[in-house]
């Protein structure tokens, strides 16, 4: 008994690393239709210690995603940009990573012109596109689906 605790106390964590970027990558949708989800998301992330770049990618996607839920001009700003920064950062510690150009892809193509966040649309969808084999999450798949409907 005292062994079977023992093995699910040092797995677990992996489990739970495992789940929990699927759930991002099934929740991703949703958060911008529920303020409650996007908050919990940022929250739940931000909390947690040595984000993988992947993690790091969905909390600054998350974060541009919540300015859309606040109501202060300054506040959406603010939580755009440092949203922008953890997508930037994640690409430039990952920049092969075809998830993570799918994010940023799909904030910079979403998001309003005047933020100025634009730039790297066509040089992602390129690397998208030429490298959708490499998609396996049947989530990221139904968002490349809905990035390139007609792809």
């Amino acid at each position: 008994m005292i062994r079977q605790t023992l093995l699910c106390l040092l797995f677990f964590p992996l489990m739970l690393w495992a789940n929990t970027l699927e759930d991002l990558r099934n929740k991703y949708t949703d958060v911008v239709a529920d303020s409650e989800l996007c908050k919990d998301l940022i929250d739940n992330l931000s909390d947690k210690k040595d984000l993988s770049s992947t993690e790091r990618a969905y909390l600054g996607a998350i974060q541009t995603i919540w300015a859309n839920h606040t109501k202060s001009p300054i506040s959406k700003w603010k939580t755009f940009q440092r949203g922008k920064d953890n997508i930037e950062a994640a690409v430039k510690a990952s920049p092969n990573n075809i998830e993570i150009r799918m994010l940023r892809y799909s904030v910079q193509s979403n998001c309003p012109k005047f933020l100025n966040y634009y730039d790297e649309m066509d040089a992602d969808r390129d690397y998208i596109v030429e490298n959708k084999a490499q998609i396996k999450s049947p989530a990221l798949v139904k968002m490349y689906h809905g990035l390139f409907k007609s792809t």
